[in-house]
């Protein structure tokens, strides 16, 4: 085994409570357990991969190090689960209701939910009871915020240091998506009748997460990570196909989740052929990594604007959708927005370091890679 076949052999062991398999053994004792380790790091699947090692089975240094990625990881959402119960808690208390998004409610689908790891938590509210939730968190959990509201969440921090992306909407900044995202409510129910949490449908849930890596892949990669949530929620969730495709449909995302869900069998099922889209996607997410490089979302990124110079003017005029939750005065006083473009610039230019970096990544995008990244995309009806 190569060590992608090995790493996703070893995380399908561990998902699906299975023992690993004699090839898999095999290549343990002959191939570069070091790279393996790289790459499963690179995924955050580290820990997946502990779970399935025997002490003996690699080099005890590297035995030491796979084993603290999955110390990491339960100790991570341990912390995490209580911060979680306390938020839940204080919403409840106050009587906000609440969405919990993503991980929080995929890792409930595998063996034990430690194994779905997150960097922070996602929830959403109404946007009219944000502030409110906000202060509540604050004056009642101790949580830290600069209270600058973005495209849509606002970021606080517990006393732990877990951080909380407290959404007011889960829009994607993509007009195709967002038309339905902002129905998010309308597609969900109370959990319990007295209670304020509230879960997306089934369909939903999976439309929400494919339109979330949907984001994430043209910017760059989704992670091998969200392949594995897809397949799992495929494979384990009671969906009505019909509601889903259309759902699907609308948002034109029906090939990305066929593509989906076709490489999800590949490399965690049973299914072995493969053609020229699913290799080429393979290749684009294992490159990608967990977020996505930067080259790769330099180039989906010109080929979402229709060249560098449209990107360019994109960077240079914010559009006014992004521009007014930066600037809330003009949602009121639209006027003012020139004055406020003017100031952002001013912003970019003593502080906007990341963006100086993307702009030179861009710049440095050859046209043959360019080219590749639209043909994948264009493939996907992305």
């Amino acid at each position: 085994m190569n060590t992608k076949d090995l790493l996703l052999s070893l995380v399908r062991s561990a998902v699906m409570k299975e023992a690993v398999s004699d090839e898999a053994k095999e290549s343990l004792k002959s191939g570069s357990v070091a790279t393996l380790f790289k790459v499963a790091k690179a995924h955050d699947m580290a820990h997946l991969v502990a779970h399935m090692l025997s002490e003996g089975d690699v080099p005890s240094d590297l035995w030491l190090s796979f084993q603290k990625e999955k110390e990491k990881a339960i100790a991570r959402y341990e912390m995490m689960k209580a911060d979680m119960e306390g938020i839940f808690s204080c919403f409840e208390e106050e009587r906000i209701d609440y969405i919990p998004l993503k991980g929080a409610v995929v890792r409930q689908l595998y063996i034990e939910p430690w194994m779905r790891t997150s960097c922070d938590i996602d929830i959403l509210v109404c946007e009219q009871d944000l502030e409110r939730a906000v202060s509540a968190l604050v004056n009642s959990c101790s949580y830290k915020t600069d209270g600058k509201k973005a495209f849509h969440d606002i970021s606080l921090f517990s006393p732990f240091g877990m951080h909380l992306e407290l959404h007011h909407n889960i829009k994607e900044d993509n007009d195709r998506y967002d038309k339905l995202l902002t129905r998010v409510w309308e597609f969900s129910k109370k959990e319990s009748e007295n209670g304020h949490k509230y879960l997306q449908s089934n369909e939903f849930l999976m439309f929400h997460l494919i339109a979330h890596a949907a984001y994430h892949f043209v910017g760059g990669g989704c992670g091998l990570r969200t392949v594995l949530d897809v397949w799992l929620l495929h494979k384990k969730l009671e969906i009505d196909e019909e509601k889903l495709n259309e759902l699907l449909e609308e948002t034109g995302l029906t090939k990305f989740y066929s593509a989906m869900v076709r490489l999800g069998e590949h490399w965690f099922g049973h299914e072995t052929s493969k053609d020229k889209d699913i290799l080429e996607m393979e290749m684009y997410i294992l490159l990608g990594g967990v977020y996505g490089t930067k080259k790769q979302g330099a180039g989906a990124k010109q080929v979402k604007k229709g060249g560098k110079f449209k990107y360019f003017w994109s960077r240079i005029f914010m559009p006014y959708k992004n521009l007014v939750i930066l600037y809330p005065i003009i949602k009121k006083h639209r006027i003012l927005t020139p004055f406020c473009q003017i100031a952002r610039w001013f912003s970019v230019i003593f502080k906007g370091k990341r963006i100086a970096r993307e702009i030179k990544t861009v710049a440095s995008t050859g046209t043959e890679e360019t080219n590749q990244i639209r043909e994948l995309l264009e493939s996907l009806n992305l």
